[in-house]
């Protein structure tokens, strides 16, 4: 099963605005008319194929309402596999393989830290809301288990349980539907009325990628936690503490613009509520750049296309006049962690950001964790240049 099964693509009427409207690519009509034939008729695209980022925008463009960025990441694959060229690290980013990135970086935790997460794979009593937490922020399970802010939120995270955002970003199917059916089993046990998503990941895939290509639907209602803490702000349950005193440009991730304006202005009076002056970056909104991280498949998994749209982004930012970011995905944060200060930008993570401002104390900010990464893939010193099968290897993630 693939995503191209899932829609009907002869609904396409070639009109080509996904391309022309595309921030990356900026193709003129019939340029972008020709490549979009090409792809269709021939599951091939040289431009296409060099320069897309995979990075949901053209997605919004589709009068159709065609997801055009999921065809061409399919379509992409394909001419890799044809080639034998599929990257060995791609399934060791997947929560549930072996190895796998993410028990590597949990079993790397501290004792506390670990019962923490023990603790968060039990299904909590009878509650009218929890707090779920995805792979990345079970790394801050020490601090959202101890938050004040979050206090009256059960927190819930299984470690081997996953929104399955990155098998979907990098065209597994197989593994995006395995990964996801899996998390849903679990969830039908929980009796809640609403979940809260520490990360906006998960609210993405659990809501809009759910519901809207996979054809599934929670059995409760979904809020992020940005949502829920305006909610609370509001209605003077929380109350600013310690005031962040910061004027910074936003990085807006892939899925702000999937998830439409009212998450993106969530994102944005939240954290102007918090004493920060938000500066538009010249790309913003539906012409936002990415953070480069899923262009990675592009180049094998090698850096460079990665610098090349993360020097887009910096180059964005000085043009404010300014040298601060704020990022809200925890992908994007730790992708551009690693490049950010060679660039000379100072990077924030709005949630740790937002719980100390409204009376939590941050003990391991998200960067503190940069190492615990680089040592996951340090104990697989040869994935880089391995290759898989992906059509004919003993639990191939495509097939």
């Amino acid at each position: 099963m693939s995503y191209t099964q899932l829609a009907d693509w002869n609904k396409c009427t070639k009109c080509g605005d996904c391309l022309v409207k595309c921030p990356v690519m900026q193709m003129d009509k019939s340029t972008a008319i020709a490549e979009i034939t090409n792809l269709l008729q021939t599951g091939y695209s040289d431009r296409i194929f060099k320069e897309c980022t995979f990075c949901f925008r053209c997605n919004s463009f589709c009068p159709e309402g065609l997801r055009l960025n999921e065809l061409i990441l399919e379509k992409f694959l394909d001419a890799k596999k044809k080639k034998g060229k599929i990257s060995a690290l791609i399934p060791f980013l997947f929560n549930g393989t072996k190895p796998s990135m993410w028990q590597d970086l949990y079993s790397m935790l501290s004792k506390t830290e670990k019962s923490i997460l023990k603790k968060w794979s039990e299904i909590p009593p009878p509650s009218k809301e929890i707090l779920w937490v995805g792979c990345i922020g079970r790394l801050s399970c020490f601090d959202i288990e101890n938050s004040t802010v979050l206090r009256e939120l059960p927190k819930f995270g299984p470690a081997d349980l996953c929104c399955g955002e990155l098998p979907y970003r990098l065209g597994s199917w197989k593994a995006y539907s395995d990964t996801i059916e899996k998390t849903l089993k679990v969830f039908e046990k929980l009796n809640i009325e609403r979940m809260v998503c520490y990360c906006g990941s998960c609210y993405n895939y659990l809501s809009n990628i759910l519901k809207n290509v996979y054809g599934r639907e929670l059995p409760f209602k979904l809020i992020s936690m940005y949502e829920w803490l305006n909610e609370k702000r509001k209605s003077g349950q929380i109350q600013l503490k310690k005031p962040l005193h910061l004027k910074t440009t936003h990085h807006e991730s892939c899925y702000v613009s999937e998830l439409g304006n009212d998450f993106g202005r969530c994102l944005r009076d939240l954290y102007t509520s918090a004493g920060v002056e938000v500066v538009q970056l010249p790309h913003h909104g539906e012409n936002n750049l990415s953070c480069g991280a899923v262009s990675v498949i592009r180049t094998l998994f090698l850096p460079s296309s990665l610098f090349k749209e993360q020097l887009k982004k910096y180059k964005d930012v000085k043009a404010t006049g300014l040298r601060d970011m704020a990022v809200n995905c925890p992908g994007c944060f730790m992708t551009l962690a690693f490049t950010s200060w060679l660039a000379g930008i100072k990077l924030h993570y709005m949630p740790d950001d937002l719980l100390k401002a409204y009376g939590d104390t941050v003990t391991k900010p998200l960067f503190t964790r940069i190492p615990l990464f680089m040592l996951a893939f340090m104990k697989h010193p040869l994935l880089p240049l391995k290759r898989v099968d992906a059509e004919t290897s003993p639990g191939s993630f495509y097939t």
